[in-house]
C-alpha cells in the first residue's frame, strides 16, 4: 500500500475523513480498535484486552470505555493513579504504571493508550515491556500529541513557567471539574521517526496524523476559538502536522 508523506497508509484515509469531518476524536479512535479486533478474531470476543492509563474512561469516556469492554473476552486496566476511580467493568486492574505491572508474558491481545505516551519519561521501557506482553500478531493502539504541531511546543513552554495548572483551571475549572488531569508531559515518543526507532523490535509500525479545524478549542477560550482555527487553516494550507497522532505497532 502506497505511504504518504506522514508515514500513515491508505488504509486509514476514512478515519482521518471522519475526524476531519467533526466527529469527535474518541469515537473515531474506539472504532479503529474495534476494526482491529475484528480482524484479529471473532469481533474480540476471543480476545484480551489492555487498557493502559484506563481510570477515567476512554479518553475521558466512560461509554466509550464500556463498548469496548463489551467487545473483549477479558478486559485488563493500568491506572497508576490511585486517586482516580475505576470503573467495574474490567478483569482486572493494576494499579501501577505499565512498565512494573504484573501482566503475564505474551497474554494481550490487543493494547491501547490514550493521551498516554506524551507522559512517558522513559519511552524505551514501555516499548519493551509493551513488546514483552502482547501475543504473536497482537497489536498495540497508542493515540497522542504530535510534537510536531505547535501545541506541543505550547504546553511545555506553559508547564515550564508554571502556568499551565493555572490557565486550565480558569478556562475549565478546577481537577475534577469538567477538565483533564494535568500530568508532566515529556513528549519523548511523539514523533513519526521516533516511534519507529522506538519500534525496531515489532513486525510492522504504522503513524498516522489527524488533522482538522477547531481541533485545539477545548484549549482556548470562547472569544479566541477563531484564532486556534486560523491557526489550523493555515497549517492545513501548507499541509503541517495536526495535533494527533495515532500509533499501531504490530508484534
Amino acid at each position: 500500500m502506497p505511504v504518504k508523506h506522514d508515514g500513515s497508509v491508505d488504509r486509514w484515509s476514512r478515519y482521518r475523513r471522519r475526524y476531519e469531518s467533526g466527529e469527535w476524536r474518541a469515537v473515531v479512535f474506539r472504532d479503529m480498535i474495534l476494526d482491529d479486533a475484528r480482524e484479529l478474531g471473532n469481533g474480540g470476543k476471543d480476545l484480551t484486552f489492555l487498557d493502559i492509563g484506563c481510570g477515567d474512561g476512554f479518553d475521558a469516556d466512560k461509554r466509550l470505555q464500556e463498548s469496548l469492554a463489551k467487545a473483549a473476552g477479558r478486559y485488563i486496566g493500568v491506572e497508576p493513579d490511585t486517586g482516580v476511580k475505576v470503573g467495574g467493568i474490567f478483569d482486572v486492574v493494576h494499579p501501577t504504571f505499565f512498565e512494573d505491572a504484573p501482566i503475564e508474558e505474551e497474554s494481550i491481545d490487543l493494547a491501547f493508550a490514550v493521551m498516554v505516551m506524551e507522559h512517558f519519561e522513559n519511552p524505551g521501557r514501555f516499548f519493551d515491556k509493551l513488546h514483552g506482553i502482547l501475543r504473536p500478531g497482537g497489536v498495540f493502539w497508542g493515540f497522542t500529541v504530535d510534537i510536531r504541531h505547535w501545541f506541543a511546543l505550547g504546553s511545555l513552554v506553559t508547564e515550564k513557567l508554571g502556568v499551565k495548572d493555572w490557565y486550565l483551571d480558569r478556562l475549565h475549572g478546577g481537577k475534577g471539574g469538567g477538565r483533564y488531569e494535568n500530568y508532566p508531559v515529556h513528549y519523548r515518543a511523539n514523533t513519526p521517526a521516533g516511534i519507529r526507532k522506538l519500534a525496531g523490535r515489532f513486525s510492522r509500525a504504522e503513524v498516522i496524523n489527524f488533522s482538522k479545524v477547531g481541533q485545539l478549542d477545548f484549549y482556548f477560550p470562547k472569544s479566541l476559538r477563531w484564532a486556534g482555527r486560523a491557526l489550523d487553516r493555515a497549517a492545513m494550507s501548507l499541509g503541517l502536522p495536526g495535533s494527533i497522532l495515532a500509533v499501531r505497532l504490530a508484534k
